[in-house]
């Protein structure tokens, strides 16, 4: 019996199973732009909540940053799976709320969103939302993760997804003191640079990735709120906030002190955040360090994360001018750190 000298055919690579949850990759905050910017890919940075999207060829479901499941707080975003057609993805991105006027995400208008797990028809035109598209994690059977952001991001454009509430954001590459400039003109929120070889790392705040702020701002954890003045029933004149130390070792976080929060609250903030503060209600301070004294303050238990912008942090000082922008459910109470001295494993 003869043999054959035929080369067998090259087996396809084993289909890998599209994840149900992944932690999405975090960027640093930095001060400057990087050195070697023709190493670097640059993004605006959208004011608005992460979300990942899980598209199986069939259904569609979208995870916000904390692994909640958030697919029925944007009902508009179902019409996305049809853009995809067959092809299985995982897509990273952040939805936002622009203005109607200045077109600018406005975080203070998507937190009417955030919470409402099916937005009336009414809610839905009143704030519409976008989805920022800027990564893309898996592809028709392959995880991309360990690819390089430079090819990522080609394969991400492949897909020519633009929609009616749903785009790809731009990606410059070594022009990172033009998009800087531009943020700061357009008054948004600053920019996020990305190393054209950095790999998708789950979970990890990674110096591949920066930050850079034009306006500045981060999640508060509130530990107590003090009443309008005047004592008025029902309206908050001010929020106290902190944050979580990055403990020594065989230490717990302790919960310190950054300020108050005393603009930012429209008739609706007060009605929803004022059940909520005396429902948390406790006798003492949450804060480690000493907070001054309020005419009326009332501590809660540390729980309620919001977002903040504020004007100035001094290193050894409290927030100056800071107003609230909205509460986030993505993200836990004891996750939140000072940015400007993030925790290191």
């Amino acid at each position: 019996m003869l043999q054959s000298n035929a080369i067998p055919a090259a087996r396809a690579p084993r289909a890998q199973p599209m994840p149900r949850t992944i932690a999405p990759m975090l960027a640093l905050l930095a001060s400057h732009l990087p050195d070697d910017q023709e190493n670097w890919a640059f993004e605006h940075k959208w004011d608005g909540v992460r979300a990942l999207c899980f598209w199986d060829g069939s259904t569609l479901s979208l995870h916000s940053r904390n692994q909640l499941d958030i697919t029925s707080n944007y009902p508009e975003l179902r019409e996305l799976g049809a853009a995809l057609g067959k092809k299985r993805v995982i897509l990273d991105g952040e939805i936002i709320a622009p203005d109607l006027v200045t077109g600018l995400p406005d975080f203070s208008r998507l937190s009417h969103r955030m919470h409402v797990a099916a937005p009336t028809d009414r809610l839905r035109e009143r704030v519409p939302i976008c989805y920022m598209l800027f990564d893309v994690l898996y592809r028709n059977g392959r995880s991309t993760m360990q690819l390089p952001y430079e090819r990522r991001r080609e394969l991400l454009e492949e897909l020519t997804l633009r929609g009616p509430c749903w785009s790809v954001t731009s990606s410059v590459v070594g022009e990172g003191e033009a998009m800087l400039a531009a943020a700061r003109n357009a008054r948004m929120e600053g920019i996020v640079a990305k190393r054209l070889d950095s790999l998708y790392e789950p979970g990890r705040r990674s110096p591949a990735w920066k930050k850079l702020k034009v306006i500045f701002g981060q999640e508060f954890v509130i530990g107590g709120w003090a009443p309008e003045a005047g004592g008025r029933d029902g309206r908050i004149g001010s929020l106290l906030v902190g944050y979580y130390d990055c403990p020594a070792r065989g230490r717990k976080a302790a919960f310190r002190y950054a300020g108050t929060l005393g603009s930012g609250y429209s008739d609706s903030t007060h009605a929803q955040l004022v059940p909520l503060l005396e429902k948390l209600a406790r006798a003492d301070s949450p804060f480690a360090d000493k907070v001054p004294s309020k005419a009326g303050m009332r501590f809660v238990k540390p729980v309620l994360v919001a977002e903040t912008q504020y004007r100035r942090w001094p290193a050894t000082g409290t927030l100056q001018q800071a107003s609230f922008k909205g509460l986030r459910d993505d993200k836990k109470a004891r996750e939140v750190v000072k940015e400007t001295e993030p925790c290191r494993a």
